[in-house]
């Protein structure tokens, strides 16, 4: 085993260690890299590179999209347009066996495609959709799951604050990131609903159909709660897909738009303002801090030349580019038990990334497997993160209800991973046909 291998597993230990101690993700990758730089690259000198890797995520035009699309979210959120998007859907798909649980999909795909979250989304339409299907007689399990796995559409259908974070590291088109979700994630959805429709046909009584009769006028007229956000969501997507604007261009875009959808549905006042604001700047001071803590920590990885020298190690061990492949898989299956998706990323992709570069796989291909690898993660226990956003939504639930609902889907994204996996088509398609942008 070389030295720079060792490195690499003291490193890593590290990290590990100054997380269970209690240190923020954040600060445990940059003492980590601010240790690697000091005694294994140039002593105090190397210390100086922190102020200006500090300096170029804070400036990365990139990065802009990200403070710029947490606001878009958090603006339509407080201003309750996730309340009638979800009202809207219903009343259109409420004849389908499990009507409201479809809904809950469709309104986490529609909202996804604003929010960029995953635990916002199930946040969102959960808190909504939760209480009207408890209240018609819907099983708890097919309740909180159908919620807990539609929230997970957040980091892939765009716009994704994961795929930003991901193209930055990787050095990939965000562009090209957002347009490759698509049809993975419109699958996702399809398999989703095509799961709670089966089911609930096979066995009427878990979601009894209730709701009383919606017509035609009422679901036209609610068609009104919908046009607003759908016409953002191809005013943000088809810039970027026909070239217009870059990402971080629809970003502003989007935050504009949100602007005057709040005026036009008379709900932007000061409070929401206010709140909006805090919350996009606390989260993108988490964010940033993460992401410049992992870059320090990259900094001494790319200096010992780790990723070549990993790859090496692995082939040496006589394991072929798709063996990799598979322990990389696992990897993140696991993480992704244990740790949020941006926190995963900024520990594994200096290294990973690269190597798996190296080994010929396309990184833009790899960003849409990574991130269903990733939320497959956020509905397993024991730290899914939308387990607990569920969790704390629902009255008198036991964690073992949640689990246990979300668990079939669960299932279901594996199918559709190993889909991906042998299809790549199906996420490289469309950026294949999209034009640049400026």
């Amino acid at each position: 085993m070389s030295f720079s291998v060792v490195i690499l597993i003291i490193l890593v230990i590290l990290v590990f260690i100054f997380l269970a101690s209690g240190l923020e993700i954040a600060f445990s990758l940059g003492l980590v890299g601010v240790i690697g730089l000091f005694f294994w690259q140039n002593g105090l000198k190397a210390l100086v590179a922190m102020g200006a890797i500090a300096w170029d995520v804070c400036t990365s035009f990139t990065l802009m999209a990200v403070p710029l699309f947490i606001f878009m979210s958090c603006l339509l959120i407080e201003t309750g347009v996730s309340s009638g998007l979800y009202g809207a859907v219903s009343k259109w798909l409420y004849r389908l066996p499990g009507g409201l649980a479809v809904a809950s999909q469709i309104a986490c795909s529609i909202f996804a495609a604003v929010s960029g979250s995953s635990t916002a989304t199930a946040a969102a339409i959960g808190i909504i959709s939760i209480p009207e299907m408890e209240k018609r007689g819907y099983e708890r399990k097919i309740v909180v799951g159908s919620v807990c796995a539609g929230g997970t559409l957040g980091i892939l259908i765009p716009p994704s604050i994961a795929m930003i974070i991901y193209g930055t590291i990787m050095e990939t088109s965000v562009a090209r990131l957002f347009i490759a979700g698509i049809i993975p994630g419109i699958i996702l959805v399809l398999m989703f609903s095509g799961y709670i429709i089966l089911r609930v046909f096979l066995k009427p009584s878990i979601a009894p159909r209730t709701v009383a009769e919606v017509t035609w006028k009422e679901r036209f007229n609610a068609l009104k709660e919908v046009i607003a956000i759908v016409s953002l969501i191809l005013l943000i997507l088809g810039g970027i897909y026909t070239g217009i604007v870059t990402p971080t261009e629809a970003a502003g875009v989007g935050a504009f738009g949100s602007l005057i959808i709040a005026i036009i549905y008379r709900k932007l006042d000061f409070s929401v303002m206010k709140k909006s604001l805090l919350v996009a700047v606390n989260t993108t001071s988490m964010i940033f801090l993460i992401v410049i803590g992992a870059l320090i920590l990259s900094r001494i990885v790319a200096f010992l030349n780790l990723p070549q020298l990993f790859t090496i190690t692995l082939r040496e061990w006589g394991l072929s580019p798709w063996g990799i492949f598979t322990l990389v898989c696992i990897l993140y299956l696991i993480m992704g038990c244990l740790m949020d998706a941006i926190s995963i990323m900024m520990i594994t992709l200096p290294v990973i990334g690269p190597m798996l570069m190296e080994l010929g796989f396309d990184p833009v291909w790899f960003g849409v497997v990574m991130v269903v690898l990733i939320e497959m993660g956020l509905i397993t226990p024991p730290v899914g993160l939308n387990l607990f956003v569920v969790h704390g939504l629902i009255e008198k639930g036991r964690f073992e209800e949640i689990f246990m609902g979300s668990f079939p889907f669960v299932l279901l994204m594996a199918i559709a991973l190993v889909l991906f996996i042998f299809f790549p088509n199906l996420a490289l398609w469309l950026p294949s046909m999209m034009m640049t942008a400026r």
